[in-house]
């Protein structure tokens, strides 16, 4: 972009400081994606906190899911827990997921897993209304299924579910999601019957379910696919949720058609084999599914302090969007002692405290709301949508660098609702904090980010976002109205029930036991 086009911006700047800026130019006649929304997995902390009291509960759940108040969440994983042998204790706190069915000639126990169901119900009744998705996914086979006799395994990472047991494990998982859907009112839209295949960790022993699956993932889909449709759900398979995403490219060139016609979604983490993002974006594309990065976190986070991990994962979560491209971004952990979570939770006092990771997500959260749409921004560093919502344009902005960096923002490709634009910050001392409003003269806005911040820009734009080349994008998602914007009539991170939350102001929390 020449200078020539920004200089009402840089009037009085001077040409050097100008030239300095980087320009950020969101363009919503290039779209990138459409965006469903943001969540976590329910392990394993449902399990610990499903077992609070009421009011407890409900301020972790209100902290999770309500979109003014807290991240915001839609979207769960819940986990279908397989159940280990009676007497194995190797399992980590709350990682002991019961299954439904504790040998082959028992009956279900439909009274198992009530701590995880409670919070589902809780999750549900804090969510202020918005709608939810649920997803459920297996990490193993109940423990009778497997080679191993144990949940964790099998004796050397290798495939751990009996090749007798295929259908057998399709029947179990259909089955719970027909329980789910005829008795507690939650369908689940899609159901993973497999969690990290390909890796070669899940070892009889170990401290969580888990269950080797390299071969023979087509088999399983085609068999789950078929048991569902048998019973008359319209639950459909998700795949494969691999570890890397070099191993979720490899995993899915191994689904024929009739594979994949049993598949609505595909699942990848992005823990590992990051520079593989477009390659995945490539692999995916012609499949024609919905795709989520379905599970993150700071696995190869080099080290530091709260808010260092906090920018480490806001630059993966932007990497994640800009070049997978894909359609939600859902955490592992949500809770955890140390930096893989974003509360830190006392189980024995039943208290609950947001980190610095926490409002760093809700700097996303809170505002790319779901139906939004990913357009191109112009630089790596911006994730920038267009959220029907709110009628608003969104902007996220990383400065991990150590110094302040200044930015041209050209907004002159909108026709703003109103000239001031509002912008929040996560830093050393902010939590989400509002900074004064910025005015967009002639649809600029030289800007400069504090070093180690992670910033949230909303300029509100009217319906349609009528561009002012008179072209518009998908108008048909575009709602008239507009919701409030988070934290309207409410400054600042409250409970649904008025009471304050603190700030963890970066400290990192001590582990749990």
């Amino acid at each position: 972009m020449s200078l020539r086009r920004l200089a009402p911006l840089f009037l009085g700047l001077g040409v050097l400081q100008a030239a300095a800026q980087t320009v950020v130019a969101p363009d919503p006649a290039k779209p990138r994606q459409s965006f469903e929304g943001w969540g976590v997995s329910l392990c394993w902390w449902a399990n610990g906190v499903g077992r609070w009291d009421p009011a407890n509960r409900g301020r972790v759940a209100t902290l999770i899911a309500h979109p003014d108040s807290g991240l915001g969440y839609t979207l769960f994983r819940y986990n279908i827990g397989g159940g280990d042998a009676p007497g194995h204790d190797h399992m980590r706190a709350y990682g002991d997921i019961p299954g439904y069915k504790a040998a082959e000639t028992s009956p279900y126990d439909w009274t198992a897993d009530a701590y995880q169901r409670q919070m589902i119900a809780d999750l549900t009744a804090r969510s202020g209304g918005s709608a939810l998705a649920w997803e459920a996914f297996a990490n193993s086979p109940p423990h009778w299924m497997t080679k191993s006799g144990c949940a964790a395994g099998s004796a050397d990472g290798s495939d751990n579910l009996k090749p007798e047991y295929f259908d057998d494990f399709a029947d179990y998982l259909s089955e719970v999601v027909r329980k789910f859907r005829d008795s507690w009112g939650i369908t689940f839209r899609t159901v993973a019957p497999f969690n990290e295949p390909s890796a070669r960790w899940w070892m009889q022993g170990k401290n969580q379910e888990g269950c080797g699956f390299l071969n023979d993932q087509p088999r399983m889909v085609k068999l789950l696919g078929e048991s569902l449709k048998a019973k008359g759900l319209s639950t459909a398979v998700s795949v494969s949720d691999e570890n890397s995403l070099a191993e979720a490219i490899t995993s899915l060139g191994k689904f024929d058609d009739s594979a994949m016609s049993f598949v609505s979604q595909i699942n990848a983490h992005s823990y590992n084999g990051k520079v593989r993002r477009k390659d995945f974006a490539a692999a995916v594309a012609p499949r024609g599914k919905r795709v989520w990065q379905s599970e993150s976190g700071p696995l190869t986070w080099p080290g530091g302090d709260q808010m260092d991990v906090s920018l480490w994962m806001a630059d993966v979560i932007i990497r994640d969007l800009l070049d997978m491209r894909v359609n939600a971004w859902l955490d592992w952990q949500v809770i955890d002692g140390g930096v893989w979570g974003s509360i830190h939770v006392d189980y024995e006092d039943q208290s609950a405290l947001p980190n610095k990771r926490y409002f760093m997500h809700a700097g996303f959260s809170r505002f790319i709301r779901p139906g939004s749409t990913i357009i191109e921004s112009g630089t790596d560093s911006v994730l920038a949508a267009l959220v029907p919502e709110t009628q608003s344009l969104v902007l996220v902005i990383l400065n991990a660098s150590n110094a302040d960096r200044g930015y041209a923002l050209d907004l002159s490709r909108f026709a703003l609702s109103e000239p001031q634009v509002r912008h929040y910050r996560t830093s050393e001392s902010e939590d989400l904090a509002r900074q004064p409003d910025r005015t967009a003269g002639s649809g600029f806005i030289s800007f400069s980010a504090r070093a180690r911040s992670i910033n949230t820009i909303v300029a509100r734009i009217p319906l349609a976002t009528a561009l002012r080349q008179g072209r518009s994008l998908r108008p048909e998602a575009w709602r008239r109205g507009g919701s409030p914007l988070p934290g309207e009539g409410a400054p600042g991170f409250r409970m649904e029930d008025g009471e304050g939350v603190r700030d963890a102001r970066g400290r990192a929390a001590p582990k749990n036991p």
